[in-house]
């Protein structure tokens, strides 16, 4: 088993050592290879916003750096454990630099039967949104997020201590995310699933012309093939949700259509 770890802090303080024991616990419950990627050491350079990769494609990008390698190792593990310090109420300047260079995959998600869990640690103000996000970034280019860890620390050089402490769930977190790997654990579908799935599907077939290389892209994985409700085919439905879905995924393909109207005249 091969598992990844990306942390976004500057320097090797708390959240390393909870992923030191995310590793530790693992290792304990089988044969894992972990490999940390330090953002910090890492040549991955800023966005330039220039919106290439999303209008051509990412092999478009005119940074020229170690994304491409840092994709291989992503496709090359059996989970990922993404880790950031929670910064003045969300992600590091670190962690949003690897966002933003990947953000072209929350157009053409692509990680789906990959597996993560997202780490964070702050005082308090700010952890559980910086989580949410995390998440939410995650499971959009098509990762199984399986679980959240929040601790509370402040930094090593830090005379005080947290006002509050959430229960350690390390051993925890650590044993789902080796689980569901070890499992090939389907992917639980909430109605925000289907509905990210349905609703980009309907927009890049209504605007195929204006986004060519999602359009292309949703084309060449069969995700316009009737029938289909979701990415892959792990999963486990939600009829109920995936109703709502479609319920609202109508409605904004609607008022999309009526905006396209409108601009033509």
């Amino acid at each position: 088993m091969k598992i990844l770890a990306i942390l976004g802090s500057p320097h090797r303080g708390n959240t390393f050592r909870i992923t030191q024991n995310i590793e530790r616990k693992m290792k304990e419950l089988g044969d894992v290879e972990f490999e940390y990627i330090h953002l910090i050491d890492y040549p991955l350079n800023p966005c330039r916003g220039c919106f290439a990769c999303f209008i051509n494609g990412e092999d478009k990008c005119p940074e020229k750096d170690g994304r491409d390698e840092l994709i291989r190792k992503l496709y090359e593990s059996d989970g990922v454990v993404f880790v950031s310090p929670t910064y003045a109420m969300t992600v590091s300047w670190l962690f949003k630099i690897f966002i933003d260079r990947f953000a072209y995959n929350l157009h053409r998600p692509c990680f789906f039967g990959k597996y993560a869990v997202v780490v964070s640690a702050a005082g308090n103000p700010g952890l559980d949104d910086t989580l949410k996000y995390m998440a939410g970034i995650a499971s959009g280019i098509g990762f199984d997020v399986v679980d959240k860890l929040g601790l509370n620390a402040l930094p090593d050089n830090f005379s005080l201590k947290p006002l509050m402490y959430r229960k350690d769930r390390t051993d925890e977190v650590a044993g789902n995310l080796f689980r569901a790997i070890t499992e090939k654990r389907p992917k639980k579908l909430g109605m925000y699933d289907y509905l990210h799935f349905l609703s980009m599907r309907e927009i890049y077939r209504t605007i195929g012309d204006d986004s060519p290389t999602d359009n292309a892209y949703f084309e060449s994985k069969g995700w316009y093939e009737k029938g289909r409700s979701y990415f892959h085919d792990n999963v486990r439905g939600n009829a109920i949700a995936k109703l709502g879905a479609v319920i609202m995924t109508k409605m904004m393909v609607r008022e999309l259509k009526k905006k396209q109207a409108g601009s033509k005249k």
